[in-house]
Parts: C-alpha cells; sequence; structure tokens
C-alpha cells in the first residue's frame, strides 16, 4: 500500500506567507513607532556620529585645534543617566510625544584646558536628537561657584542640533546689527567617563551670565506660555520675584501696556532674520526668550533654535506663529512701518557673513562641518537676494529731518517730557529748568551750553526730577548746575537720578552735580562711549556720584566731595582719572571692578574712608597719587570667583595702609601681609558703608 507524501515545500511558504502578512499587518498598525525607532533614532544616530567622524578626521587633516573638554560622573550615576536617556527614547518611539518630565542633576568633575572644577549634569531638550545617541547626547552642566566658571550654566549639544551653524550666526548678526543679547557657541571636544562625545556645541544658558556678558543689569528673563508668562531666571534666591510678579500682572492685566514695554526695534531684527532663515520656529511660543532691561524699560528678545529653509515668496505674514504677543506686536507696531527691512540692514548682513572676524573664527573651529555650514549659507545668501530683490527702490533712502525743540526762558516741566530720535533738545543760557513729578527722556540730541555769569540750572522741586538719556546723537552739558534730581519718577527701575544709556559721545564740562534727593547714583553711564567730563564738581550725593558700567570714560580736573559711597565705580569699564580731587567719601572713592581698566594720575585722595579698591579680575594702574588721611588707601579682593583675582599698579605712588587677599597680582609695593576674606571687613562691617 502506498502512502502520499505532503508536500513540504508547500506548507513552508504558506508559512512564509503567514509570517509575512503577520509582519506586514503589525508593521502597518505599528508604522509610526517603527519609523521613529528606526529613521528618527538608529539612523539619526549613525547619520550623527558619521558627521562627527568625519569633521574629526578634517580636524586632523587641517591640525585645528579644538578645546578638548574631560567629565568624569560615578559609574552608578552614568548608569542612572544613561537609564534615565533611554526612557526619554522609549517614551518618543512608543507615543511620539517630546520630552517635557524633568531631569535629575548628577554630580560631575569638569576638566578643560585651564581649568578644573565640580559641577552637575544632567539631560535636556525635548526633541530627540537631544537623547537618541548614548554616546553623543545633549547635556546641561552647571558648577559649583568657585573659580573659573562660577555658578554658570552650559548646554552641551551637537552641531546639527542648532543647525550648524544657523543659530550661531543669527546671534552675532544680532548682537552685530541691534546690540540685542547674544548667546555664545563654542565648539568643544568632549570626553565623557572615558566615552568620546564627539565634537559638540557649548551654549551659553539664560542666567545672570548671560545677561552680564552682554553688558546688561542683571534681572528676568521669560518667555510666554498658555496666556502667562513662564520665568527661566528670576535672580539668586528669587531676588527678581516682585519684578516678575509685576510684569505678570501687567501682562494678564493691561496688555497694552506691556506691548509698549517691548522694544520693537529689535523684535523687528528677530522678525526679519527668521524671514531670511524662513523659519517661525524662533519667534514661537515657548521658545522666544525676553529680557526685561531695567536701565531703558524695555523688553527685549532674544533669537534660539532657527534653522534655515529655501525661501520662494517674500511674505513675512507667512512667519508670524500663533503667538499672541509677536502677532499683536507685529499687527499694531511693525507691520505698517515702511521701513522695516532696508538694503542697508541686508547689505550688513552680508558682509557679517562674508568679514566678520567672531563668525570666521568660529567657522574655523566648525571646519569639520564646512560642507553642511556653506549648504546653510548659500541658503541664507539667496534668501537675502530674493528679500532684497522685492523691496521698492524708493524706500531704500528713507530720511527724516532733524527737529530742533528749544527752551529760552525759565520752565516748570511736569510728568514726561519726550526727545524723539529725530529731535535736538536745546537749552539756552541762564534758564532755570524745574523738574516737578517729571521725567525728561531723550533718545535724540542735547545742547544744554550755558555760561559762568549765566549757568543753565535744571532742579527738582522736592517732589521728583529724573533724566534718562539714549541716543546715537552728540550731547554737550557746559555749565549747568544739576541740583536736587531723584529717581523716583522713573516709571522703569532705574537706579540714577540721570542716566545715559548706549550713548555715543557724550561731553560734560564745568557743572555741578549735587544734592539729589534719592537713588543709588547721581549719575550712570551704561554702555556708552566716548564720555570726557572735565571741571566737574559732585558734592553732598547720597550715595555713589557716577557708576559706570561697560562705559568708557575720561574723567579730569574734577572735584568729588561728601559724597554717600563710591565717588566713581566702575563694572566691565574702561575710565581714565587724572587730576582729581577725592575728600570726605564715605565708601570708595574709587571702586574697579567686574574687569574693568583704571588709569589714575595725577590725583589727590584726602580723608575718604576708602581712597583705591581693585577687585574682580579689574586692572588698576596709579601713577603720582597723594593719598593722605585715608583710613584705608588700597583694597584688592575677589567678591565674584568668577572673574578672579585683580591686577595693581603703582608709579611715584606711597600706600600707607592696604588690606590685600592672597593671590591679588601687585606691582609697586614691597613686603606685602597678606589679609584673609577682606570683602568680610568691608561693606560697612568694618571699612567703608554698607551697599544700598
Amino acid at each position: 500500500m502506498k502512502y502520499l507524501k505532503k508536500n513540504k515545500s508547500f506548507f513552508s511558504l504558506f508559512k512564509i506567507i503567514v509570517f509575512a502578512a503577520v509582519l506586514s499587518i503589525i508593521s502597518f498598525i505599528y508604522r509610526d513607532n517603527l519609523y521613529r525607532s528606526l529613521v528618527t533614532i538608529n539612523l539619526g544616530s549613525i547619520y550623527v556620529e558619521y558627521l562627527n567622524g568625519k569633521a574629526e578626521f578634517i580636524n586632523s587633516f587641517n591640525r585645528n585645534s579644538i578645546k578638548n573638554v574631560s567629565i568624569s560622573i560615578s559609574s552608578n550615576n552614568y548608569v542612572r543617566m544613561q537609564t534615565e536617556r533611554a526612557k526619554m527614547v522609549s517614551k518618543y518611539i512608543s507615543s511620539g510625544d517630546l520630552w517635557t518630565a524633568g531631569n535629575q542633576y548628577f554630580k560631575v568633575r569638569f576638566l578643560d584646558d585651564s581649568i578644573s572644577t565640580k559641577g552637575e549634569i544632567r539631560l535636556f531638550g525635548m526633541n530627540p536628537d537631544h537623547y537618541r545617541n548614548s554616546n553623543a547626547h545633549s547635556f546641561r552642566i552647571k558648577f559649583d561657584g568657585k573659580t573659573g566658571y562660577g555658578s554658570r550654566k552650559f548646554n552641551y549639544l551637537n552641531p546639527r542640533s542648532r543647525d550648524f551653524i544657523t543659530d550661531p550666526l543669527l546671534n552675532i548678526i544680532y548682537g552685530k546689527i541691534s546690540k540685542g543679547i547674544k548667546i555664545n557657541y563654542d565648539l568643544n571636544r568632549v570626553i565623557l567617563n572615558k566615552k568620546n562625545y564627539g565634537l559638540l556645541l557649548k551654549e551659553d544658558f539664560f542666567d545672570k551670565y548671560l545677561i552680564e556678558q552682554n553688558q546688561r543689569r542683571e534681572s528676568v528673563i521669560f518667555e510666554t506660555y498658555n496666556d502667562s508668562l513662564k520665568f527661566n531666571h528670576i535672580g539668586d534666591n528669587n531676588e527678581f520675584e516682585g519684578l516678575a510678579s509685576e510684569l505678570s500682572s501687567l501682562y494678564k492685566n493691561k496688555y497694552d501696556q506691556f506691548i509698549e514695554k517691548i522694544d520693537i526695534e529689535k523684535l523687528k531684527t528677530i522678525l526679519l532674520l527668521s524671514l531670511i532663515i524662513n523659519d517661525s520656529h524662533p519667534i514661537g511660543e515657548g521658545n522666544m526668550h525676553w529680557y526685561y532691561n531695567p536701565v531703558n524699560g524695555f523688553i527685549e528678545p532674544t533669537i534660539r533654535e532657527g534653522f534655515a529653509y529655501k525661501l520662494n515668496d517674500v511674505n513675512i505674514d507667512n512667519i508670524i506663529t500663533s503667538d499672541k504677543l509677536i502677532k499683536d506686536i507685529y499687527q499694531n507696531k511693525i507691520k505698517s512701518n515702511s521701513g522695516f527691512i532696508s538694503k542697508q540692514i541686508l547689505d550688513s548682513i552680508r558682509n557679517i557673513i562674508k568679514f566678520d572676524s567672531t563668525y570666521n573664527s568660529l567657522k574655523q573651529k566648525m571646519i569639520g562641518f564646512e560642507q553642511q555650514i556653506l549648504h546653510k549659507e548659500k541658503i541664507i545668501l539667496e534668501n537675502i537676494d530674493l528679500i532684497e530683490n522685492s523691496l521698492n527702490p524708493n524706500s531704500f533712502n528713507i530720511r527724516s529731518n532733524i527737529k530742533k525743540i528749544e527752551i529760552k526762558k525759565d520752565t516748570i516741566i511736569s510728568d514726561e517730557f519726550l526727545i524723539n530720535k529725530d529731535q535736538v533738545l536745546s537749552i539756552s543760557k541762564g534758564v532755570k529748568l524745574t523738574l516737578s513729578n517729571a521725567s525728561i527722556k531723550i533718545y535724540g540730541g542735547l545742547q544744554a551750553k550755558g555760561t559762568i555769569e549765566h549757568p543753565i540750572i535744571i532742579q527738582g522741586d522736592q517732589k521728583s526730577g529724573t533724566i534718562f538719556i539714549n541716543s546715537d546723537k552728540p550731547v554737550m552739558i557746559d555749565h549747568v548746575e544739576f541740583i536736587g534730581l531723584t529717581n523716583f519718577n522713573s516709571n522703569h527701575n532705574q537706579p540714577s537720578s540721570i542716566t545715559f544709556y548706549e550713548c555715543n559721545k557724550v561731553e560734560i564740562f564745568n557743572s555741578l552735580f549735587s544734592n539729589n534727593l534719592q537713588g543709588d547714583d547721581y549719575v550712570n553711564f551704561f554702555r556708552s562711549k566716548n564720555i570726557n567730563l572735565k571741571n566737574l564738581v559732585f558734592k553732598n550725593v547720597i550715595a555713589d556720584a557716577i557708576d559706570s558700567d561697560f562705559s568708557d570714560l575720561k574723567i579730569s580736573n574734577s572735584k568729588f566731595i561728601n559724597i554717600g559711597n563710591d565717588a566713581i565705580d566702575g563694572s566691565g569699564s574702561s575710565i581714565f582719572i587724572d587730576s582729581n580731587f577725592f575728600t570726605d567719601v564715605k565708601d570708595k572713592a574709587i571702586s574697579a571692578g567686574e574687569k574693568s581698566h583704571f588709569y589714575i594720575k595725577n590725583s589727590k585722595f584726602i580723608n575718604n574712608e576708602i581712597a583705591l579698591v581693585s577687585k574682580d579680575g579689574s586692572t588698576l594702574i596709579s601713577e603720582n597719587n597723594l593719598l593722605q588721611d585715608n583710613k584705608v588707601d588700597f583694597t584688592s579682593f575677589v567678591k565674584k570667583k568668577y572673574y578672579g583675582p585683580s591686577k595693581s599698579n603703582f608709579f611715584k605712588t606711597k600706600i600707607n595702609s592696604y588690606l590685600i587677599e592672597k593671590n591679588s597680582f601687585i606691582q609697586g609695593l614691597d613686603s606685602i601681609i597678606y589679609s584673609a576674606d577682606v570683602e568680610s571687613k568691608l561693606y560697612g562691617n568694618i571699612y567703608g558703608r554698607a551697599s544700598q
């Protein structure tokens, strides 16, 4: 009897078909998950590793020097961090949702070419490009407050996450053209627990150091989110919590007044840059970060996370997002402005791309990504050409006539007196100008010229009188007496009776500043240059006489008498002091701080609390000065560890008493006896006066 054999190949084929069908169904059902896993995570990681490897080969071939950063973390914490990263990847693959949960900090030791310090590290980033690769993921590091990096924070991320060069370039352009807050980028080679993470961009964080290195006074940084303000920075120990509350209340309850505080000119540049790269992401809700400037009262935008795409149609309406604040400002303040975009600003952007030394220096560091950079530059330059071709030629040379506003007789000013950019205020000799609960705001020019016989008098009336000048036009003040002013009526957090903000040329001669009623400073120069002060008298000042922040000054033949705090206080400034006289200064006659450069010569310091102070990375040079009957002639110390010790040189200057902290660099003094913790002895504890 014969038996029929079953066809084994038939059943094998049938099984294959069934398996393939089941696999196809599963793949179809989970197609999004598979795409996210295969393409976004795995192939994306491979591509990034390929780019890094290629970049390293090119760097080696070109002998390109890159700073090395080595980070050490305990084995247990490294495993915990990678477990956290794997959880982020798993969530993205399974749901497609971006990561919005928090991440844990882990202790690390940080070493670069010159600094060894401690800090903490954590994962960051919502998009999967930040965390998909186990050996090249993004991370944030914060330092422990010691010398070198202070308590700074940095983000480290793959260049592709910032479109290689687009984000760094946009910030360089914004800083150059609009003096906007610039986020700095640098390229580092990162080794984490002996694993090569490749070439990563080091990115500034939104904190007080970003504010300070952009030469601004510390304040709050925030973003708009769900019809409210979300604050990224409110100062150490929440010191600006009150200001944050005020801004939040203004945004919710007086929205129109909030909009009036936006720095429209800087926002125009941000919108133009977003148009040039054809990307609305930098101005989107939750991404646009704002800084409140307490000196001029404006809210400034920043720019970050822009990707360059080819522009086919020049219509800025296409990039205006649903973000309520941006949309409302554009519709009400910007759209109808015919000078919003000009050939001149487009030419300036082209020149930065082609010739700017800062940009070219960064490009040289990133030569390993040259192909990607050239591709992005090509897109941006072609977009600029397209935008320029769309401009109306008749709008290329829009000019406005300068109008002269004259005050020829004694005048009482109440409320706010405004001089616009196209105006010049001229005050005639002999005029008495009384500020009665008033403020003068000058964005144009100022000419106030009195004489010895007929000086101009600008005085407060025991209520309030504040002057704010923000101008690129010359300011000339001669034979003017400023008496009894105060910062009380400033509608923003202006700490001075008289503020010069981002002024390009200021000359003040033969003038008196006396008896201010309120405020930290009588006169504050902030981010100003070409300042010439001569034959001035400051007397009976309740706090600082002159405060200079990130400014360049020359002060000569002037007197400082009975000053409540510091006579001349400089932060990040270059100040030349020649033939001045200081007496009865209750705190520091000269205070050089935060990388300032002071050159003091031919001056007399008699009967002051502290004559000369050099701190926080500053340089102080004293030549042929007389110091007599001061409680302390000279002190040198570190107040902010981030800056490190200062340098001081003495020529033909006899120092009778001093407090000098170890590690200070001193020349011209013999056999120094160092003091410990100098700061604790100052500011009203033993010497000087408590800070205002």
